[in-house]
């Protein structure tokens, strides 16, 4: 399915259309830095979920509630939590990283400094297959959603940052989830069925000596540790940052620690297509009642990793008469680019040599013509 994301008109005596087209969700490659300035994000389109409050329900529940249900067709309890709800979200990603951004109407990560958990959580389905992986109502998390087989999160104790950490879920019963551990002290990731209960988690280190378990070639400069809730601290490749009122956060997760399958192929890579679930999770220190309370954003669906910047085609006259120019940005170079005659019944014919520039001249011998940039 492809999704038109831009349209320039010129008129130069001919009229001419210009578009792109890329997979539903797909966003182009956005370079984010995470240093708690949030203005680089300004180009990546944002996700909203309602603000919490008493009858504020999303798809029928509670917006911000407790964790205890676990069935699809639970309804959870309300618990009035403002550090978890969350009421804006984005992700993107660049050529090795993907990207997650939080807004809450509380703090994010707020605890306190003698007890308290607090997790931020991107969950992924890596395999766009619903029977891998784990519902997410078996963690208590609502509005529920299947087919999760890995996370990206950050875990806050004691008001402190705690870890960066990816997970899996992959395994059933204590046998799979050993034979998982196993698989991931050498660098293997098996998407499989799995459940909430049973699940790996692992620091990721750029070092071969940092980390318990010394990965194998091609990742020989890394190893992992695997690591429990409440610590000890171990701080890998995964990284957050904070707004200056702590409302918002931007983290970033590697591609290269989520491991590789068993052929050696990266489990997250350029050319994939995700679906995402973003929460905010706490313990109830700050809760009334002292309950855990998190909150669950609609997932992401499709979520393409395009190999390729906003391309940004522009059409330009020419100083040869009767002919024009097009161009899109280097980072889109590797695009194709077709043209057709018409909009109805459009036969979309490819460009010749469009794949190997970003500018290209072309006669102007139609009346009108159509032209867009899609992956090869």
């Amino acid at each position: 399915m492809t999704q038109r994301c831009r349209r320039g008109l010129l008129q130069t005596g001919l009229i001419w259309l210009a578009g792109l087209a890329f997979p539903l969700s797909a966003e182009p490659i956005h370079h984010i830095t995470i240093d708690g300035d949030f203005s680089d994000w300004a180009g990546v389109p944002s996700h909203y979920d309602p603000v919490a409050g008493p009858g504020v329900l999303h798809h029928g529940i509670p917006d911000t509630h407790d964790t205890d249900h676990k069935l699809p067709g639970d309804i959870p309890a309300y618990v009035a939590h403002p550090d978890v709800d969350l009421v804006e979200f984005k992700f993107t990603h660049d050529q090795s990283n993907l990207y997650a951004y939080f807004r809450a109407t509380g703090v994010i990560g707020r605890g306190s400094p003698e007890k308290g958990r607090y997790y931020v959580i991107v969950t992924l389905d890596v395999d766009n297959n619903e029977t891998t992986g784990y519902a997410l109502n078996e963690g208590g998390y609502y509005p529920t959603s299947s087919g999760y087989d890995m996370n990206m999160e950050v875990e806050y104790y004691r008001d402190q940052y705690n870890t960066g950490h990816y997970l899996n879920h992959g395994a059933r019963n204590q046998a799979e989830l050993d034979a998982a551990i196993q698989d991931q002290t050498n660098g293997i990731v098996r998407i499989l069925p799995g459940s909430y209960k049973y699940y790996s988690q692992w620091v990721w280190f750029d070092s071969s000596s940092e980390g318990d378990f010394h990965l194998p070639p091609p990742d020989a400069d890394s190893s992992i540790t695997f690591v429990a809730d409440k610590g000890p601290v171990y701080q890998g490749i995964i990284h957050i940052a904070h707004s200056a009122d702590g409302h918002e956060v931007e983290m970033v997760a590697p591609f290269r620690g989520f491991m590789r399958d068993a052929s050696g192929e990266p489990i997250v890579k350029l050319g994939k297509t995700l679906k995402l679930s973003f929460s905010l999770e706490a313990s109830g220190e700050l809760a009334p009642g002292g309950e855990w309370a998190s909150d669950t954003g609609d997932p992401i669906v499709g979520y393409y990793l395009s190999p390729f910047t906003k391309p940004n085609l522009q059409i330009a006259p020419s100083l040869q008469d009767h002919h024009v120019v097009l161009s899109w940005d280097s980072g889109a170079r590797g695009m194709v680019l077709k043209q057709t005659l018409t909009l109805t019944d459009p036969d979309w014919q490819v460009v010749n040599g469009s794949q190997i520039t970003n500018r290209i001249e072309l006669p102007a011998t139609a009346a009108s013509a159509f032209f867009r940039l899609e992956e090869p």
